[in-house]
């Protein structure tokens, strides 16, 4: 059965992370069945997992990486050529049509932590909407990697 992982990190994250993003989602593909990737678009942490992805992916078709908006739907009309460069699907969960336009963000990481076996975060403080995640998915029973 396949198995999904998302990401939850900081939106100034350095880009030495890719590194470590990339033995994390290798890992994952190759050792424990996972063969989907959920990933938000907001900063740069969503921006180097995603580039991870894709250069692990290069001999893995059989792996997607799938952007998980709330609302957007304009700025996706307007960009699918760049959408679809970069995802291999986009999503918008219904659960977000409900919420709060303040509360979109932290409903569609829920969202993604509900559907997924594993999360690959990067924390560095105790509070926020990442930190906030990261409780979520232990809570959750998520198994989790920090970087």
């Amino acid at each position: 059965m396949s198995k999904c992982c998302t990401f939850a990190g900081y939106s100034t994250t350095a880009d030495t992370l890719k590194s470590e993003l990339i033995v994390a989602v290798t890992d994952l593909i190759d050792n424990k069945g996972v063969s989907t990737f959920y990933v938000g678009n907001h900063g740069r942490f969503d921006a180097l997992s995603a580039s991870a992805f894709r250069t692990v992916k290069q001999n893995r078709n059989e792996n997607k990486l799938i952007l998980v908006v709330p609302k957007m739907r304009t700025t996706l009309e307007n960009n699918k050529e760049y959408f679809a460069d970069m995802y291999d699907e986009v999503l918008i969960p219904a659960e977000l049509d409900a919420a709060h336009y303040k509360a979109m963000i932290t409903v569609r990481n829920r969202w993604m932590v509900d559907s997924s076996d594993y999360i690959i975060t990067y924390i560095r403080k105790e509070h926020g909407g990442v930190y906030n995640t990261y409780k979520y998915a232990e809570k959750k029973d998520t198994e989790i990697i920090e970087l």
